[in-house]
């Protein structure tokens, strides 16, 4: 595998809303009043066990209830259409207006495109809502899955999870088919996704109503992440400052974005493109980005002009690269890691924005070995050492997080 080091940008940020369903139904109802569950009274005496059932029973019955409030609101849109359903979303159940767009839009599209099954499966609980927003993006577009296939995906996966790999799971019939379109100008899915990504770039500064400045940018999956690596190699800057003091992540992130748009500071970082090496052709191939994202060999060609090649050969329990008892993982083995997890362990967070975690802890002669090494973002680095979590090693696997071992009920 290769890791191209590459990128000379300077940062955006992008804020992203996400919904919330307003209705709520006679099942709600019933269990805020203690009649099919738990009183919030009698919660403290629940098993951690039976704690997670609780949870998980409640997700499935806000998503039903989701699934009837998306059903509403697409009959409203298809009678009185969208501006006027996010007038009345704004005017009778006093949402802000950004939400009442936003939700109005998704209902929209559900109708538009006849997404039905979507819709019931709301209604069963089966997905959640950011699902939907998922299907009703993706499945229009020509060259994605169709719904009841990003729909499959959807009962199984997290949608941030589908929402970054759409591409990767593309279906090989429709593969193929761009392809065969896309022949005369050399243009893959991978180019397609990049150039309606582009098309639909936009970036906002507007001064909200509690008098600060919110920044919004959407952004193409290359670009976007080229400024995520910016943004966070000067985070580490301000993190090493003298007077850091005791700022939150998102204070030093903020103050990272100002130092690199104000041209306080110029940072250096690098986006990692991974790609397999076939001995027998001496070719490259699958070319992609440390998180999975597919790169086509157009893409991979312009990001390698002006890269920095780091080529490296892994065993596969992953035990190059060891320091030993250093302190801290070196550039090259953060490399390593980002490409062997893809991101945060715990929630799946870009890898510029993760600590290389010791399992066994440095402080216990934990060594900076790469099987003994975890990608953990700061707020799951953070939870991990306070809540006493465990990390399960798989042999020549990736390392996945857990809760800590309880007791049986």
């Amino acid at each position: 595998m290769f890791a191209f080091g590459y990128i000379r940008m300077y940062a955006y940020s992008m804020l992203v809303d996400a919904p919330v369903a307003l209705f709520e139904g006679d099942a709600a109802a019933d269990r805020r009043s203690g009649v099919n569950g738990t009183t919030g009274a009698g919660l403290e005496t629940l098993s951690h066990g039976k704690l997670v059932e609780e949870l998980v029973d409640l997700v499935a019955e806000r998503a039903r209830l989701e699934g009837r409030y998306a059903a509403v609101l697409s009959e409203l849109v298809s009678r009185d259409g969208a501006q006027s359903a996010a007038w009345q979303l704004r005017q009778y159940t006093r949402m802000n207006s950004a939400q009442a767009h936003s939700e109005a839009r998704l209902a929209e599209a559900l109708v538009e495109h006849e997404f039905t099954d979507t819709l019931e499966a709301l209604r069963a609980g089966e997905i959640q809502m950011s699902h939907a927003k998922v299907i009703a993006r993706e499945s229009p577009k020509k060259h994605r899955r169709s719904e009841s296939d990003l729909l499959e995906l959807c009962r199984a996966y997290p949608s941030d999870v589908i929402a970054r790999h759409t591409l990767a799971y593309e279906s090989l019939q429709v593969y193929a088919d761009l392809e065969a379109e896309a022949a005369a100008d050399d243009r893959t899915p991978a180019d397609a996704e990049l150039a309606l990504q582009r098309e639909e770039r936009r970036c906002s500064m507007l001064l909200g109503d509690d008098g600060m400045w919110h920044l919004r940018a959407d952004l193409d999956f290359i670009t976007g992440r080229q400024i995520s690596q910016q943004l966070a190699a000067a985070e580490r800057a301000v993190r090493q400052q003298d007077d850091v003091g005791e700022l939150t992540f998102p204070q030093r992130n903020a103050d990272a974005l100002c130092d690199l748009i104000l041209g306080r500071q110029k940072s250096q970082a690098n986006l990692v493109i991974v790609a397999d090496y076939d001995i027998v052709t001496g070719q490259l191939d699958n070319p992609r980005l440390d998180d999975g994202t597919p790169l086509s060999a157009r893409q991979l060609a312009e990001l390698a002009a002006d890269a920095k090649v780091l080529p490296a050969v892994f065993k596969s329990d992953w035990s190059e690269l060891a320091l030993g008892r250093a302190r801290s993982a070196n550039d090259a083995q953060r490399i390593v890691l980002a490409i062997r997890d893809g991101g945060c362990i715990g929630c799946a967070t870009q890898s510029e924005r993760c600590h290389a975690h010791h399992i066994q802890h440095y402080e216990d002669d934990g060594l900076t070995d790469i099987p003994n090494l975890a990608m953990l973002c700061e707020p799951c680095h953070i939870d991990h050492h306070q809540r006493h979590w465990v990390i399960d090693t798989p042999p020549n696997g990736t390392p996945r997080r857990a809760p800590p071992p309880i007791l049986p009920d």
